[in-house]
């Protein structure tokens, strides 16, 4: 249901102001900034607190992040793929941050294909993308090479974040650098 939301205040916003297609240089989305999103905004600040930030916590440890209550969203952005005449897919990229997440905010049985790509996860039986279902979460170090598999039918809609740890600057960037080569 939240998420159903989400997708309606974005298309309805983007049928005002158009999908971005440029905010991100390298690696641009067809996307929405969430700050774009009133309702989506509300919801999702108190989702962060109670939710989002404590799941990162236990996922990654005080192993990873020294101080999780530092955790904060850089950039959160509505992310459209559309196999009709849109994007479809996003290019291997490393993102600028601590940590990435995405969450699926659409039934897979809705779009052919999808899902985070990562290269660590790439072999002869697997092709290296996690297909999460809606409302599920896919969360990892920022630095590891990932994309978004194609899809080849429907549209998927994906909620992205960029998590940067308030106040340390330099341990993140240690921390990038060391996860960005395996």
């Amino acid at each position: 249901f939240e998420c159903q939301k989400i997708i309606q205040e974005a298309e309805q916003i983007a049928a005002r102001m158009g999908w971005t297609t440029n905010r991100h240089g390298n690696y641009p989305t067809t996307d929405i900034p969430i700050v774009e999103l009133p309702q989506t905004l509300e919801f999702f600040k108190q989702a962060l607190v109670d939710r989002i930030y404590p799941l990162l916590h236990t996922q990654f440890g005080d192993d990873y992040l020294p101080d999780s209550h530092k955790l904060r969203v850089a950039d959160g952005f509505i992310v459209k793929y559309d196999a009709e005449g849109g994007q479809t897919h996003l290019k291997p990229h490393r993102d600028g941050s601590v940590l990435s997440f995405n969450i699926a905010l659409n039934p897979s049985d809705e779009y052919m294909g999808g899902g985070t790509w990562f290269r660590t996860l790439e072999n002869d039986q697997c092709d290296g993308a996690i297909k999460i279902e809606e409302g599920c979460m896919v969360s990892h170090a920022s630095g590891l090479l990932h994309g978004g598999h194609g899809i080849s039918q429907g549209k998927r809609f994906i909620l992205v974040c960029f998590v940067i740890l308030e106040g340390y600057d330099s341990w993140s960037m240690r921390f990038y650098n060391r996860v960005r080569n395996l």
